[in-house]
Formats: C-alpha cells, sequence, structure tokens
C-alpha cells in the first residue's frame, strides 16, 4: 500500500456523526447516524458503560468507529447533546440529566440533590417514598402510611388514622398518651 491507500483506509476508521435516531430495544441500543453529506449509516451499536443507560435525543454527535477499519462494523460512543448538556459543574461533581432539564446533581460537599418537573420515586421491597409538587407519600409493608400535603398531615396504620391541619387534631380513636417507641427519630 502506498501512503494514499494508507491515508484513505485511515480516514473512515474513527468519524464524527449525527444521530438521525435511536433504538433502545435489545441487547444493544442501536442508532442512525449520517456521518458525511449523503452518507447515512444504520444499526450503528452504541457503546455505553454499565450501570448507566440513556437514550439521547435526535440531532446528537457520535463519535463512530469503525472496528478493525471494516466500515460493516461500526460502534458508537455515547452520544453528545451539547444543547441540552448540564454544565458548571465543580471538580469531582458528577450529575445525570435529561433533556427536560431533571437531574441529579451530586455535589462536592457530599449532597445529592434531586431536581425534577414531576415526581421522585424511591422504592425498597415493599416500602415507598412518593414526593410530588403537592405532595409526600410514605408507605411502609402495605398498610402503614403517611400523607404530607400543605393543608394537612396524616398517618395510618390499618383501620387506625391520626390527622393535623390548622384547626386541629383529628383521629378514628381516643388517643392515648405513652411512651416514644423511637424516642431518637
Amino acid at each position: 500500500m502506498d501512503d494514499r491507500e494508507h491515508a484513505h483506509a485511515y480516514r473512515g476508521t474513527v468519524l464524527r456523526g449525527v444521530v438521525r435516531s435511536t433504538n433502545d430495544k435489545g441487547a444493544m441500543q442501536t442508532a442512525s447516524v449520517t456521518t458525511h453529506r449523503h452518507v447515512d449509516r444504520t444499526d450503528v451499536e452504541v457503546v455505553q458503560p454499565f450501570g448507566f443507560a440513556s437514550r439521547p435525543p435526535a440531532g446528537g454527535l457520535m463519535i463512530v468507529l469503525a472496528i478493525g477499519g471494516d466500515q460493516g462494523d461500526l460502534a458508537g460512543l455515547p452520544v453528545a447533546a451539547p444543547g441540552s448538556r448540564l454544565g458548571n459543574l465543580k471538580e469531582g461533581e458528577s450529575a445525570q440529566y435529561n433533556a427536560k432539564g431533571d437531574r441529579i446533581h451530586i455535589k462536592d460537599d457530599g449532597t445529592i440533590e434531586i431536581l425534577t418537573t414531576r415526581k421522585v420515586l424511591v422504592k425498597v421491597k415493599e416500602t415507598t417514598v412518593e414526593v410530588a409538587e403537592d405532595r409526600v407519600v410514605a408507605k411502609v409493608a402495605g398498610d402503614a402510611r403517611a400523607v404530607l400535603r400543605p393543608d394537612y398531615a396524616k398517618l395510618r396504620k390499618g383501620p387506625n388514622w391520626f390527622v393535623l391541619n390548622d384547626e386541629g387534631i383529628f383521629c378514628s380513636v381516643i388517643p392515648v398518651i405513652g411512651p416514644d417507641p423511637e424516642p431518637h427519630v
């Protein structure tokens, strides 16, 4: 091979492409990518790190690699979407985010900030905590639950309930004063 043939062989091994669409069904996410004017590649495997998954919006940028120089065996690095990128992170911080601005931001001081437009749902087996704009609902192993809303707070265990609002305290049975089962909580 002469120098010109070597140059042509290497030129197509690493490309920059614009993602037209993605397919997230099956074992590997794939993308349709435009690498040059009028050159479209389909079924490009998107390589993603273990434990993290995302599906980028159309228009994202991808580095496309021809494995072994074979244009028929393409793989793409994780897709960048510069217009949606969460910036201004401090050194040592990380974040996960989506195109709508929802995010989990792990800050350098150890704080984890979750910002969402809908709700946060935490599940541990049968226990759930849901945080939404107008309420916090916690359910523990089925029948114990708590609800916090702007106008009241309610606790329920089985058929018994206890409500606190601006008008006072209301409950399903006459309260009995007794020891605190968990004084440190």
